[in-house]
């Protein structure tokens, strides 16, 4: 696998309030616990047991059986950030 540093990834996820997902750019993204139904009808136990798949491009859940990419989180935070603009 050829991944460049240029390449936005995710490095892990913290869950307090709502989840963060920590990218490798330094950056920080903030998801509601509702963002998928899975998500939003798990315990905290069941979502902090995640991996990252395609080496940070997404990260699955294998106690709801649940997968989400960094490209779907990106398209929702555009479209909510624009939305509450």
């Amino acid at each position: 696998m050829n991944t460049s540093k240029s390449t936005t990834l995710i490095e892990k996820l913290v869950f307090d309030d709502a989840i963060r997902v920590m990218l490798n750019t330094g950056d920080l993204l903030t998801l509601p616990y509702d963002y998928t139904e899975r998500i939003k009808k798990a315990d905290r136990t069941q979502l902090q047991n995640y991996r990252l798949i395609g080496g940070g491009r997404g990260v699955h859940f294998p106690d709801i059986d649940e997968d989400i990419s960094l490209s779907g989180i990106l398209r929702y935070k555009i479209s909510h950030d624009l939305l509450a603009s």
